[in-house]
Protein backbone atom coordinates (compact mmCIF):
# COMPACT_ATOMS: atom_id res chain seq x y z
CA UNK A 1 0.00 0.00 0.00
CA UNK A 2 1.48 3.78 -0.96
CA UNK A 3 0.04 6.54 0.98
CA UNK A 4 0.66 9.99 -0.17
CA UNK A 5 1.02 13.43 1.79
CA UNK A 6 1.24 16.37 -0.13
CA UNK A 7 1.54 19.63 2.18
CA UNK A 8 2.61 23.10 0.01
CA UNK A 9 3.24 25.98 2.20
CA UNK A 10 4.24 29.35 0.50
CA UNK A 11 7.28 29.77 2.79
CA UNK A 12 10.46 31.55 1.06
CA UNK A 13 13.57 30.55 2.09
CA UNK A 14 17.51 32.11 1.67
CA UNK A 15 19.16 29.90 -0.47
CA UNK A 16 22.28 28.15 1.92
CA UNK A 17 25.25 28.14 0.90
CA UNK A 18 27.05 24.81 0.84
CA UNK A 19 30.12 25.16 3.88
CA UNK A 20 33.32 22.71 4.61
CA UNK A 21 32.60 20.66 7.21
CA UNK A 22 33.14 21.77 10.41
CA UNK A 23 32.29 21.41 14.19
CA UNK A 24 29.98 23.76 16.18
CA UNK A 25 31.81 25.33 18.54
CA UNK A 26 30.59 24.37 22.51
CA UNK A 27 27.72 21.89 20.48
CA UNK A 28 28.84 17.66 19.95
CA UNK A 29 28.37 18.05 16.07
CA UNK A 30 30.33 17.72 12.92
CA UNK A 31 28.48 20.19 10.52
CA UNK A 32 28.36 18.32 7.00
CA UNK A 33 26.35 20.36 4.11
CA UNK A 34 25.37 17.81 1.57
CA UNK A 35 23.56 20.61 -0.94
CA UNK A 36 21.76 23.65 -0.29
CA UNK A 37 19.14 21.51 0.86
CA UNK A 38 20.31 19.16 3.46
CA UNK A 39 23.03 19.00 5.90
CA UNK A 40 24.59 16.68 8.57
CA UNK A 41 24.84 16.90 12.19
CA UNK A 42 27.34 14.23 13.12
CA UNK A 43 27.35 13.73 16.69
CA UNK A 44 30.95 14.04 18.07
CA UNK A 45 30.25 10.89 20.46
CA UNK A 46 31.34 7.68 19.77
CA UNK A 47 28.37 6.26 18.57
CA UNK A 48 28.81 9.22 15.81
CA UNK A 49 24.95 9.47 15.33
CA UNK A 50 24.06 11.31 12.07
CA UNK A 51 20.93 13.50 12.74
CA UNK A 52 20.01 15.09 9.08
CA UNK A 53 18.29 18.20 8.48
CA UNK A 54 16.16 18.66 5.37
CA UNK A 55 15.45 22.64 4.37
CA UNK A 56 11.94 22.58 2.13
CA UNK A 57 9.25 24.93 1.44
CA UNK A 58 6.68 23.37 3.89
CA UNK A 59 9.45 23.85 6.84
CA UNK A 60 12.21 21.98 8.39
CA UNK A 61 12.44 18.50 8.72
CA UNK A 62 14.54 16.48 11.02
CA UNK A 63 15.57 13.03 10.95
CA UNK A 64 16.67 10.66 13.76
CA UNK A 65 16.33 13.55 16.59
CA UNK A 66 18.58 11.40 19.01
CA UNK A 67 18.37 9.88 22.50
CA UNK A 68 16.29 12.23 24.68
CA UNK A 69 15.09 15.46 24.74
CA UNK A 70 18.42 17.12 26.01
CA UNK A 71 19.73 16.36 23.02
CA UNK A 72 16.79 16.92 20.90
CA UNK A 73 17.06 20.45 22.45
CA UNK A 74 21.12 20.41 20.98
CA UNK A 75 20.36 20.03 17.55
CA UNK A 76 17.59 22.74 17.74
CA UNK A 77 20.86 24.77 18.94
CA UNK A 78 22.88 23.45 16.11
CA UNK A 79 20.59 24.39 13.57
CA UNK A 80 19.42 27.85 14.57
CA UNK A 81 23.61 28.70 14.42
CA UNK A 82 23.05 27.51 11.14
CA UNK A 83 19.86 28.48 9.29
CA UNK A 84 18.69 31.22 12.04
CA UNK A 85 15.59 29.05 13.05
CA UNK A 86 15.11 25.98 15.06
CA UNK A 87 11.23 24.83 14.05
CA UNK A 88 10.67 21.89 12.77
CA UNK A 89 7.57 20.86 10.81
CA UNK A 90 8.31 17.11 10.68
CA UNK A 91 10.72 15.17 12.69
CA UNK A 92 10.91 11.78 10.73
CA UNK A 93 12.32 8.42 12.84
CA UNK A 94 14.27 5.94 10.63
CA UNK A 95 13.79 3.19 13.15
CA UNK A 96 12.74 2.48 16.72
CA UNK A 97 15.97 1.92 18.57
CA UNK A 98 15.58 4.87 21.64
CA UNK A 99 18.94 6.16 21.30
CA UNK A 100 17.69 7.64 17.53
CA UNK A 101 14.18 8.13 18.22
CA UNK A 102 13.57 9.28 22.03
CA UNK A 103 14.91 12.75 20.84
CA UNK A 104 11.00 13.35 19.39
CA UNK A 105 10.28 14.84 22.92
CA UNK A 106 12.11 17.93 22.20
CA UNK A 107 9.85 18.87 19.04
CA UNK A 108 6.14 19.09 20.14
CA UNK A 109 5.15 21.39 17.34
CA UNK A 110 6.57 18.94 14.29
CA UNK A 111 4.39 15.82 13.14
CA UNK A 112 6.32 13.37 14.13
CA UNK A 113 6.36 10.41 11.11
CA UNK A 114 7.72 6.73 11.32
CA UNK A 115 6.53 3.02 10.47
CA UNK A 116 4.18 1.12 12.28
CA UNK A 117 6.39 -1.24 14.13
CA UNK A 118 7.98 2.28 15.42
CA UNK A 119 5.09 3.11 18.14
CA UNK A 120 5.02 -0.54 19.73
CA UNK A 121 9.15 -0.98 20.09
CA UNK A 122 8.66 2.84 21.58
CA UNK A 123 6.22 1.98 24.19
CA UNK A 124 7.71 -1.88 25.27
CA UNK A 125 11.10 0.13 25.87
CA UNK A 126 9.81 3.07 27.94
CA UNK A 127 9.54 0.57 30.72
CA UNK A 128 13.61 0.43 30.13
CA UNK A 129 13.75 4.28 30.68
CA UNK A 130 15.23 4.44 34.55
CA UNK A 131 17.39 1.14 34.71
CA UNK A 132 18.78 2.61 31.68
CA UNK A 133 19.36 6.17 32.88
CA UNK A 134 21.35 3.84 36.25
CA UNK A 135 23.46 2.51 33.56
CA UNK A 136 24.34 5.54 31.37
CA UNK A 137 25.18 7.04 34.78
CA UNK A 138 27.59 4.28 35.43
CA UNK A 139 29.27 4.72 31.82
CA UNK A 140 29.72 8.26 32.72
CA UNK A 141 31.02 7.79 35.86
CA UNK A 142 33.46 4.81 34.70
CA UNK A 143 34.70 7.45 31.82
CA UNK A 144 35.22 9.98 34.62
CA UNK A 145 37.25 7.89 36.42
CA UNK A 146 39.10 6.48 34.10
CA UNK A 147 39.96 10.06 32.80
CA UNK A 148 41.34 11.00 36.25
CA UNK A 149 44.19 8.90 35.56
CA UNK A 150 45.52 10.03 31.82
CA UNK A 151 47.71 12.53 30.56
CA UNK A 152 45.07 15.34 29.67
CA UNK A 153 46.98 16.42 26.17
CA UNK A 154 47.33 12.72 24.74
CA UNK A 155 44.57 10.48 22.57
CA UNK A 156 43.31 8.57 25.01
CA UNK A 157 42.33 11.41 27.43
CA UNK A 158 40.30 13.03 24.48
CA UNK A 159 38.53 9.90 24.00
CA UNK A 160 37.34 9.21 27.16
CA UNK A 161 35.98 12.26 27.37
CA UNK A 162 34.01 12.18 24.56
CA UNK A 163 32.92 9.02 26.35
CA UNK A 164 32.27 10.25 29.72
CA UNK A 165 29.87 13.43 27.70
CA UNK A 166 28.24 11.39 25.49
CA UNK A 167 26.95 9.15 28.38
CA UNK A 168 26.45 12.31 30.71
CA UNK A 169 24.23 13.50 28.18
CA UNK A 170 22.39 10.52 27.87
CA UNK A 171 21.75 10.15 31.30
CA UNK A 172 20.95 13.76 32.30
CA UNK A 173 18.25 13.45 29.77
CA UNK A 174 16.90 9.65 30.42
CA UNK A 175 16.73 11.29 34.36
CA UNK A 176 15.49 14.80 33.23
CA UNK A 177 12.02 15.75 35.27
CA UNK A 178 8.83 15.29 32.82
CA UNK A 179 10.78 13.14 30.18
CA UNK A 180 8.32 10.76 28.37
CA UNK A 181 8.89 8.44 25.67
CA UNK A 182 6.64 9.69 22.49
CA UNK A 183 6.07 7.40 19.15
CA UNK A 184 5.21 8.83 16.15
CA UNK A 185 1.79 10.20 15.42
CA UNK A 186 1.44 8.85 11.66
CA UNK A 187 2.82 5.99 10.59
CA UNK A 188 2.83 3.83 7.17
CA UNK A 189 2.88 -0.03 6.82
CA UNK A 190 5.00 0.13 3.11
CA UNK A 191 5.30 3.32 1.71
CA UNK A 192 4.87 6.95 1.94
CA UNK A 193 5.17 10.16 -0.07
CA UNK A 194 5.72 13.41 1.80
CA UNK A 195 5.52 16.46 -0.68
CA UNK A 196 6.91 19.39 1.15
CA UNK A 197 6.52 21.80 -2.18
CA UNK A 198 9.93 21.99 -3.60
CA UNK A 199 11.08 18.72 -2.49
CA UNK A 200 9.41 15.63 -1.78
CA UNK A 201 10.40 12.59 0.73
CA UNK A 202 9.94 8.92 -0.24
CA UNK A 203 9.67 6.76 2.54
CA UNK A 204 9.75 2.98 2.09
CA UNK A 205 9.73 -0.14 4.72
CA UNK A 206 13.34 -1.77 4.32
CA UNK A 207 12.36 -4.71 5.91
CA UNK A 208 13.94 -6.23 9.42
CA UNK A 209 17.26 -5.64 9.32
CA UNK A 210 19.03 -3.61 11.75
CA UNK A 211 15.58 -3.58 13.66
CA UNK A 212 11.50 -4.16 12.74
CA UNK A 213 11.01 -0.66 11.87
CA UNK A 214 13.91 0.38 9.19
CA UNK A 215 12.91 2.80 6.65
CA UNK A 216 14.28 4.36 3.55
CA UNK A 217 13.94 7.77 3.04
CA UNK A 218 14.99 8.62 -1.03
CA UNK A 219 14.87 13.00 -1.46
CA UNK A 220 14.80 12.70 -5.49
CA UNK A 221 15.53 16.10 -6.00
CA UNK A 222 18.94 15.98 -3.92
CA UNK A 223 19.81 12.56 -5.19
CA UNK A 224 19.92 11.82 -1.46
CA UNK A 225 19.30 8.61 0.22
CA UNK A 226 18.99 8.26 3.84
CA UNK A 227 19.21 4.29 5.32
CA UNK A 228 19.42 5.05 9.31
CA UNK A 229 21.36 1.82 10.87
CA UNK A 230 20.84 -0.78 8.92
CA UNK A 231 24.50 -0.55 7.87
CA UNK A 232 26.13 -0.69 10.97
CA UNK A 233 29.30 0.23 10.55
CA UNK A 234 32.52 -1.25 12.61
CA UNK A 235 35.07 0.10 11.20
CA UNK A 236 35.15 0.10 7.51
CA UNK A 237 33.03 -2.46 7.39
CA UNK A 238 29.09 -2.62 7.24
CA UNK A 239 27.18 -5.08 9.48
CA UNK A 240 23.60 -6.19 8.49
CA UNK A 241 21.25 -8.39 9.84
CA UNK A 242 21.41 -7.55 13.58
CA UNK A 243 17.59 -9.30 14.04
CA UNK A 244 16.88 -12.96 14.07
CA UNK A 245 14.28 -12.63 11.27
CA UNK A 246 15.42 -10.64 8.19
CA UNK A 247 13.70 -9.56 5.13
CA UNK A 248 17.25 -10.00 2.55
CA UNK A 249 14.56 -10.29 -0.45
CA UNK A 250 12.56 -6.74 0.31
CA UNK A 251 16.48 -5.07 1.10
CA UNK A 252 17.34 -5.85 -2.31
CA UNK A 253 14.05 -4.64 -3.81
CA UNK A 254 14.46 -1.55 -2.04
CA UNK A 255 18.29 -0.80 -2.70
CA UNK A 256 17.87 -1.83 -6.28
CA UNK A 257 14.89 0.68 -6.71
CA UNK A 258 17.08 3.67 -4.81
CA UNK A 259 20.17 2.76 -7.08
CA UNK A 260 18.54 1.89 -10.13
CA UNK A 261 16.34 5.11 -10.80
CA UNK A 262 16.65 8.21 -12.55
CA UNK A 263 17.95 10.68 -11.50
CA UNK A 264 20.71 8.52 -9.70
CA UNK A 265 21.59 9.08 -5.98
CA UNK A 266 25.28 10.66 -5.10
CA UNK A 267 24.72 10.33 -1.30
CA UNK A 268 23.88 7.35 0.87
CA UNK A 269 23.27 8.98 4.40
CA UNK A 270 24.12 6.35 7.51
CA UNK A 271 22.23 6.15 10.63
CA UNK A 272 25.86 6.48 12.32
CA UNK A 273 29.41 7.53 11.55
CA UNK A 274 29.38 7.89 7.74
CA UNK A 275 28.15 8.82 4.38
CA UNK A 276 28.43 6.68 0.94
CA UNK A 277 28.99 7.46 -2.12
CA UNK A 278 26.41 5.31 -4.18
CA UNK A 279 29.15 3.01 -4.86
CA UNK A 280 29.46 1.67 -1.66
CA UNK A 281 25.74 0.94 -1.49
CA UNK A 282 25.63 -0.66 -4.91
CA UNK A 283 28.54 -2.85 -3.48
CA UNK A 284 26.68 -3.97 -0.63
CA UNK A 285 23.73 -4.65 -2.48
CA UNK A 286 25.50 -6.99 -5.14
CA UNK A 287 27.20 -8.66 -2.30
CA UNK A 288 23.96 -9.62 -0.44
CA UNK A 289 22.50 -10.44 -4.03
CA UNK A 290 25.42 -12.81 -4.26
CA UNK A 291 25.14 -14.04 -1.04
CA UNK A 292 21.33 -14.71 -0.49
CA UNK A 293 20.74 -17.14 -3.25
CA UNK A 294 23.71 -19.14 -3.14
CA UNK A 295 22.93 -19.41 0.93
CA UNK A 296 19.22 -21.26 -0.33
CA UNK A 297 21.30 -23.18 -2.39
CA UNK A 298 23.61 -24.42 0.06
CA UNK A 299 21.00 -25.21 2.59
CA UNK A 300 18.91 -26.98 -0.41
CA UNK A 301 21.54 -29.30 -0.55
CA UNK A 302 21.78 -30.06 3.15
CA UNK A 303 25.22 -28.74 3.94
CA UNK A 304 26.06 -26.89 7.32
CA UNK A 305 27.45 -24.03 8.13
CA UNK A 306 31.37 -24.28 8.33
CA UNK A 307 30.89 -26.09 4.54
CA UNK A 308 29.05 -23.37 3.47
CA UNK A 309 31.45 -21.25 4.84
CA UNK A 310 34.21 -22.80 2.57
CA UNK A 311 32.20 -22.99 -0.48
CA UNK A 312 31.50 -19.37 -0.10
CA UNK A 313 34.67 -17.65 -1.03
CA UNK A 314 35.38 -14.13 -1.37
CA UNK A 315 36.49 -13.42 -4.75
CA UNK A 316 35.73 -10.06 -6.47
CA UNK A 317 33.36 -9.49 -3.96
CA UNK A 318 33.94 -6.18 -1.81
CA UNK A 319 36.40 -4.98 -4.07
CA UNK A 320 36.06 -1.24 -2.90
CA UNK A 321 36.47 -2.54 1.10
CA UNK A 322 39.94 -3.94 -0.05
CA UNK A 323 40.89 -0.75 -2.18
CA UNK A 324 39.86 1.37 0.98
CA UNK A 325 42.43 -0.70 3.18
CA UNK A 326 40.73 -3.42 4.52
CA UNK A 327 42.34 -6.68 5.42
CA UNK A 328 41.75 -10.07 4.10
CA UNK A 329 41.42 -11.39 8.15
CA UNK A 330 38.69 -8.07 8.44
CA UNK A 331 36.84 -9.08 5.42
CA UNK A 332 36.49 -12.82 6.35
CA UNK A 333 35.67 -12.16 9.59
CA UNK A 334 33.00 -9.62 8.07
CA UNK A 335 31.78 -12.11 5.98
CA UNK A 336 31.63 -14.98 8.42
CA UNK A 337 29.33 -12.79 10.15
CA UNK A 338 27.04 -11.99 7.18
CA UNK A 339 26.55 -15.25 6.10
CA UNK A 340 25.81 -16.40 9.67
CA UNK A 341 23.38 -13.65 9.76
CA UNK A 342 21.65 -15.35 6.33
CA UNK A 343 22.49 -18.57 7.77
CA UNK A 344 20.22 -18.15 11.03
CA UNK A 345 17.30 -17.88 7.95
CA UNK A 346 17.35 -21.16 6.37
CA UNK A 347 18.64 -22.59 9.36
CA UNK A 348 17.57 -22.70 13.37
CA UNK A 349 20.18 -20.91 15.80
CA UNK A 350 21.21 -22.71 18.81
CA UNK A 351 22.09 -19.46 20.58
CA UNK A 352 18.49 -17.89 19.31
CA UNK A 353 17.10 -21.11 21.24
CA UNK A 354 18.87 -20.25 24.15
CA UNK A 355 18.18 -16.64 24.02
CA UNK A 356 14.67 -17.71 23.99
CA UNK A 357 15.06 -19.95 27.40
CA UNK A 358 16.97 -17.80 28.58
CA UNK A 359 14.14 -14.72 28.76
CA UNK A 360 11.44 -16.70 29.78
CA UNK A 361 13.24 -18.89 32.24
CA UNK A 362 16.82 -17.19 33.05
CA UNK A 363 20.37 -18.58 33.65
CA UNK A 364 19.69 -22.17 34.33
CA UNK A 365 16.55 -22.40 32.23
CA UNK A 366 19.22 -21.18 28.71
CA UNK A 367 21.76 -23.80 30.61
CA UNK A 368 19.31 -26.51 30.32
CA UNK A 369 18.16 -25.96 26.72
CA UNK A 370 21.95 -25.42 25.52
CA UNK A 371 22.66 -29.13 26.58
CA UNK A 372 18.98 -30.43 24.80
CA UNK A 373 20.27 -28.94 21.70
CA UNK A 374 23.76 -30.67 22.01
CA UNK A 375 22.68 -33.74 22.98
CA UNK A 376 19.77 -33.90 20.04
CA UNK A 377 22.48 -33.05 17.58
CA UNK A 378 19.70 -32.19 15.25
CA UNK A 379 21.52 -31.00 11.50
CA UNK A 380 18.48 -28.21 11.10
CA UNK A 381 20.23 -26.08 14.51
CA UNK A 382 23.93 -24.61 14.22
CA UNK A 383 25.93 -23.48 16.42
CA UNK A 384 28.53 -20.79 16.27
CA UNK A 385 30.46 -18.47 18.87
CA UNK A 386 29.95 -15.26 17.47
CA UNK A 387 25.99 -15.72 17.67
CA UNK A 388 26.47 -17.10 21.58
CA UNK A 389 28.83 -13.64 21.74
CA UNK A 390 26.03 -11.28 20.69
CA UNK A 391 23.57 -13.13 22.65
CA UNK A 392 25.94 -12.77 26.19
CA UNK A 393 26.17 -9.15 25.13
CA UNK A 394 22.67 -8.35 24.46
CA UNK A 395 21.56 -9.94 27.95
CA UNK A 396 25.13 -7.80 29.88
CA UNK A 397 23.81 -4.30 28.00
CA UNK A 398 20.07 -5.02 30.03
CA UNK A 399 21.82 -5.59 32.56
CA UNK A 400 21.05 -8.86 33.22
CA UNK A 401 24.65 -9.66 34.35
CA UNK A 402 24.30 -13.49 35.50
CA UNK A 403 22.70 -14.38 32.48
CA UNK A 404 25.03 -13.32 30.47
CA UNK A 405 27.99 -14.86 32.34
CA UNK A 406 25.73 -18.11 32.10
CA UNK A 407 25.72 -17.46 28.01
CA UNK A 408 29.56 -16.35 27.83
CA UNK A 409 30.55 -19.50 29.77
CA UNK A 410 28.51 -21.79 27.45
CA UNK A 411 30.75 -20.15 24.68
CA UNK A 412 34.07 -20.64 26.72
CA UNK A 413 32.74 -24.46 27.40
CA UNK A 414 31.98 -25.08 23.30
CA UNK A 415 35.18 -23.20 21.94
CA UNK A 416 38.21 -23.61 25.04
CA UNK A 417 40.54 -22.01 22.44
CA UNK A 418 39.51 -19.37 21.25
CA UNK A 419 40.41 -15.58 23.20
CA UNK A 420 37.79 -13.83 22.11
CA UNK A 421 35.05 -16.02 24.63
CA UNK A 422 37.47 -15.22 27.33
CA UNK A 423 37.40 -11.66 26.89
CA UNK A 424 33.62 -11.29 26.65
CA UNK A 425 33.28 -13.82 29.91
CA UNK A 426 35.98 -11.32 31.58
CA UNK A 427 33.95 -8.21 30.74
CA UNK A 428 30.96 -9.91 32.40
CA UNK A 429 32.65 -10.62 35.87
CA UNK A 430 33.91 -7.06 35.81
CA UNK A 431 30.16 -6.04 35.80
CA UNK A 432 29.47 -8.30 37.84
CA UNK A 433 32.24 -6.88 40.26
CA UNK A 434 34.25 -9.75 40.06
CA UNK A 435 37.58 -8.85 39.07
CA UNK A 436 39.55 -11.59 40.37
CA UNK A 437 37.81 -14.07 38.09
CA UNK A 438 38.07 -10.94 35.63
CA UNK A 439 41.73 -11.04 35.71
CA UNK A 440 41.87 -14.34 35.57
CA UNK A 441 39.97 -14.45 32.17
CA UNK A 442 41.69 -11.29 30.77
CA UNK A 443 45.10 -12.73 31.09
CA UNK A 444 43.69 -15.98 29.26
CA UNK A 445 42.52 -14.49 26.80
CA UNK A 446 45.92 -12.33 25.97
CA UNK A 447 47.92 -15.91 26.28
CA UNK A 448 45.99 -16.93 23.53
CA UNK A 449 46.45 -13.53 21.60
CA UNK A 450 48.75 -11.22 22.98
CA UNK A 451 47.74 -8.70 20.43
CA UNK A 452 44.11 -8.64 22.25
CA UNK A 453 44.55 -4.72 23.28
CA UNK A 454 41.18 -4.53 24.90
CA UNK A 455 42.45 -7.23 27.58
CA UNK A 456 45.51 -4.93 28.22
CA UNK A 457 43.29 -1.85 28.83
CA UNK A 458 40.82 -3.53 30.57
CA UNK A 459 43.41 -5.37 33.26
CA UNK A 460 44.43 -1.57 33.55
CA UNK A 461 41.50 -0.20 34.76
CA UNK A 462 40.99 -3.34 36.65
CA UNK A 463 44.20 -2.88 38.55
CA UNK A 464 46.40 -5.30 37.58
CA UNK A 465 48.08 -4.09 34.55
CA UNK A 466 49.58 -5.77 31.22
CA UNK A 467 52.90 -5.81 32.54
CA UNK A 468 51.37 -8.39 35.14
CA UNK A 469 50.50 -10.83 32.47
CA UNK A 470 52.69 -13.89 32.24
Amino acid sequence: MIRIVVVVLGVCLAVVPVLAAAADEGLPFQVQRLSDRVLVLKELSPWESNHVVIISAAGLVLVDPGHSAVMGRLIREAVARELGRDRFAYVIDTHGHWGHCWGNAAFPEALVIGHDNVAQTMQTDAANLERRAVYMRGQADQASARLSGLDPASEEARAARLERDHFDRIARGLSEVGFAVQPPQLTFSDHLRLGLGDLSLEMSYLGRGHSDSDITILIPEEKVLLLGCFFLEQGPLPAFGTQPVLDPDRWLANFSAALDREPAIEHVVLGQHTVWPRERLAEMRNYIAWLWPAVQVLDAEGVGLEAAMARLPLTTQLAGLRAAGVSEEELARFHRTEVTALWRQVKESAAAEVGRAVDAGGAAAGVARYRELVAANDPDVFFDENEFNLLGYRLLGQNRVDDAIAVFQLNVERYPDSWNVYDSLGEAYAAQGNTPRAVELYRRSLELNPGNTNAVQALERLGAGAKDVD
